[in-house]
């Protein structure tokens, strides 16, 4: 996040401009560099003296949040965002590999920190983003710190030197998430990367409506921070709320969820955001959009859609263009500013174009390895001028084209070890595709389960392009599963919502919760009618 001395300079410059909206609060950069420099003061002295100094966040776009990581960013105190629906026990887990000696969360999202335990909590600082103003008691002697308690501080005539130059990025996990370290000396390069690549400027408004938990969401809102932009914050996602902020904020740039995305097209306020909102660029993670996100956002938001694609440990690392994504295919990129791109075979030797391998990033936004041991890196010289890169190698598969554009094709470990066949790998990435593409689908999904009701099997729920065209997307899907993996069985359902987090990854624990007690009575009422039959 932006740092106290940068705040400063834009104040400085242009006092009395908004660095920040949250709802009825509107934070000039003169006030914000206040309210950081007096919760930095404050923070400082009640940190407690556990070293390495790392601190946590539990909370929505807010702007106190907004000057916790400033505050954070100019003591030197690596500030992680943390998803607090994270499944199979991840957030337990990576409150034990950070030990945080400070959390920041809201009231909603106290409850899932207060039931897990790591090494330091016990003298570990807590502080309410949403607590008492000042001048107000807190409610019991043990309730967390209040935000507005710190931000009465007086502050510092000097503040105490970086702790540390490192900024940490949670990297879920079929096996448990892991912690990717980047250190802060490229961060200057990959900021101005960035700025090139979008043209971002001091007269942009930026909205953020993705959690900042969200690599990408934060580092967008730094980048436009550090230029001087203004940058709204909305942590309601409702397309209303949304669709009147474009509008009535003037915004020129926005960081938007794929789910978010997905119910602000559907929404009526969003017919005409195209002629009466100033939008020239919004990105989402792109990974799971379809061809309806696509043609739907060209109609209501106009040519802004960029979608956006990478990992925890290479940050943005591919970006499709708003005319690109016309006419390419699904899952296919450029390499943004700053990043080059590679795809590698078996013995991590460099693959000619039209070759498909294990793809592989390297750039400034690359992490430096992970907290727990330094990751899969190879060094290679591809021969374009560059010299000799480092290249962290992701788990995804994908080929070259002679444009250098990138299409992921699968993912090396989408399905565990036992049962994981290359060629059923492949074929459901391409069935996910194809349904992708169906104009008669608005979003769908694809995952394969292995569970005692269903054995190996494809689930596959969908949302309908509209109301009533269910029958059509059901016959669409079934016909496409048939196609591609005739082994296995698909039970195809229609739903209202298909759970993505801001990342682009699907709730897969949280989708099935919801889909298998319909599938189950579906399979009992098929297995009743073939009894009336036989009998």
């Amino acid at each position: 996040m932006i740092k106290l001395d940068d705040i400063r300079r834009h104040a400085a410059a242009r006092p009395d401009a908004i660095a920040l909206v949250d709802g009825a609060t509107r934070l000039s950069w003169t006030a914000f560099a206040d309210a950081v420099d007096r919760f930095a003061a404050g923070l400082v002295a009640r940190l407690p003296e556990t070293r390495p100094a790392r601190a946590v966040f539990l909370s929505g776009p807010r702007w106190e949040l907004a000057v916790a990581l400033a505050a954070c960013a100019t003591l030197g105190i690596p500030c992680t965002g943390l998803d607090p629906r994270q499944e199979h026990g991840g957030l337990e887990a990576v409150l034990g590999m950070l030990d945080p000696c400070a959390v920041f969360v809201t009231a909603e999202h106290r409850p899932p920190t207060t039931g897990h335990t790591w090494p330091e909590k016990a003298g570990a600082l807590e502080i309410l983003l949403d607590g008492p103003a000042a001048g107000e008691a807190a409610p019991r002697p043990d309730a967390p710190v209040s935000f507005h308690h710190l931000l009465d501080t007086e502050p510092s005539r000097r503040l105490p030197g970086p702790l540390h130059r490192e900024t940490h990025r949670v990297v879920p996990g079929a096996r448990g998430p892991r912690i990717a370290v980047r250190t802060a000396g490229a961060e200057g390069r990959g900021l101005v990367d960035l700025v090139d690549e979008f043209g971002f400027d001091s007269g942009d408004v930026h909205l953020v409506t993705a959690p900042l938990w969200e690599p990408l969401s934060l580092r967008m809102a730094h980048t436009l921070l550090a230029v001087g932009a203004t940058v709204v914050l909305d942590a309601t996602q409702d397309p209303e709320t949304v669709a009147a902020l474009l509008v009535g904020e003037g915004v020129t740039t926005a960081v938007i969820a794929p789910g978010a995305l997905g119910r602000l097209l559907a929404h009526p306020a969003s017919g005409a955001l195209a002629h009466t909102a100033r939008l020239r660029c919004v990105i989402t993670p792109g990974r799971h959009l379809g061809r309806w996100a696509v043609n739907a956002a060209w109609e209501r938001l106009g040519p802004v859609l960029h979608l956006a694609y990478g990992t925890p440990e290479t940050g943005l690392s591919m970006l499709l263009t708003p005319e690109e994504a016309q006419v390419a295919r699904a899952r296919t990129g450029r390499a943004v500013r700053g990043t080059t791109l590679a795809v590698l075979d078996d013995s991590g030797a460099a693959l000619p174009t039209g070759r498909p391998g294990r793809v592989a990033v390297a750039g400034h936004q690359v992490m430096d390895g992970y907290l727990d041991g330094e990751g899969a890196f190879r060094t290679l010289d591809l021969g374009t001028g560059a010299g000799e890169q480092r290249f962290f190698v992701t788990d995804d598969l994908g080929v070259l084209d002679e444009r250098g554009r990138l299409t992921l094709t699968g993912r090396r470990s989408a399905v565990s070890r036992p049962v994981r066949d290359r060629a059923v790998d492949a074929a459901l990435f391409r069935l996910e595709a194809d349904l992708l593409n169906l104009p008669c689908l608005r979003d769908t999904a694809v995952v394969r389960v292995a569970l005692p009701a269903l054995g190996d099997a494809l689930v596959v729920p969908f949302i309908a392009v509209a109301v009533g065209r269910e029958a059509t997307g059901y016959r669409a899907l079934r016909t496409a599963c048939a196609r591609r993996l005739p082994s296995i069985p698909a039970h195809v359902i229609a739903v209202d919502h298909i759970p993505y987090s801001p990342t682009g990854r699907i709730r897969t624990a949280e989708l099935l919760d919801a889909v298998m007690p319909i599938i189950t009575l579906n399979l009992q009422l098929e297995q009743t009618a073939e009894q009336e039959i036989s009998a």
